[in-house]
């Protein structure tokens, strides 16, 4: 997988980390070990791109785009993607926001006709 689309998703999950303003420290293995199983960075890699990532600001929707055109035949890849965002999503209060978010992601890896 190109290193535009596992930064796209780094760069959502972070938004999600950010947004919610959780401890990082106990996001960054959880980032590592989906990174390192999804998309066969080392951990090593991976805590590297966390870094990287949480530092910078990111136009989201840009984002969901590159996932959404990079796995466009992958489906199990995309709901992989999904299960994640989902799982940081609640393991904090959740917020409205944070659905409509899932949502948007939702609908631009599926889109209806």
């Amino acid at each position: 997988m190109d290193k535009m689309l596992k930064e796209s998703v780094a760069a959502l999950f972070c938004y999600v980390i950010k947004l919610d303003d959780k401890d990082l420290e106990l996001e960054r293995p959880l980032f590592a070990r989906y990174m390192e199983q999804d998309f066969d960075l080392s951990e090593e890699e991976s805590l590297a791109l966390f870094d990287e990532v949480i530092e910078k600001e990111y136009n989201i929707d840009t984002q969901i785009a590159m996932i959404a055109n990079g796995l466009t035949n992958e489906t199990y890849k995309k709901m992989s993607v999904l299960k994640q965002l989902n799982h940081i999503i609640i393991r904090s209060k959740l917020e409205d926001d944070d659905y409509n978010l899932f949502d948007k992601v939702k609908k631009a890896f599926f889109p209806t006709e």
